[in-house]
């Protein structure tokens, strides 16, 4: 449980921090686009910090929080891979690549919080 702790407390916001940082200074010329686009992003990661909070605390909704974090986490991948408009350093061939194993990141930790909590 620790792991998923650190990858839904550290890898989120993390992301989110750098992806911030890096698209403010043109945050003017992507207009309403990139503003969603953060704020969609920012959302995933608090959310993500929620459900760890949630399952620290031992709360009935922790496993439930976490499920919708890495489901939010996995299309908030997809999403900044193929229809972004904030500035990314990945390139284009790597895109499929990194896409997909965010997906099976999430989806392992998805299955792994069916073993541990149930149904």
């Amino acid at each position: 449980m620790w792991l998923l702790s650190a990858t839904l407390l550290v890898w989120r916001p993390l992301d989110f921090a750098i992806e911030f940082s890096s698209a403010l200074p043109s945050l003017g010329q992507r207009g309403l686009a990139g503003v969603s686009e953060l704020l969609v992003h920012g959302a995933v990661a608090a959310l993500a910090v929620a459900a760890i909070r949630a399952l620290w605390n031992g709360m009935p909704s922790g496993v439930m929080l976490a499920r919708a974090a890495l489901v939010a986490s996995a299309l908030a991948t997809v999403q900044s891979h193929y229809w972004s408009v904030l500035p990314h350093q990945t390139m284009p061939g790597d895109r499929l690549p990194l896409a997909v194993i965010g997906v099976l990141v999430a989806g392992l930790w998805l299955v792994y919080l069916r073993k541990v909590a149930g149904p």
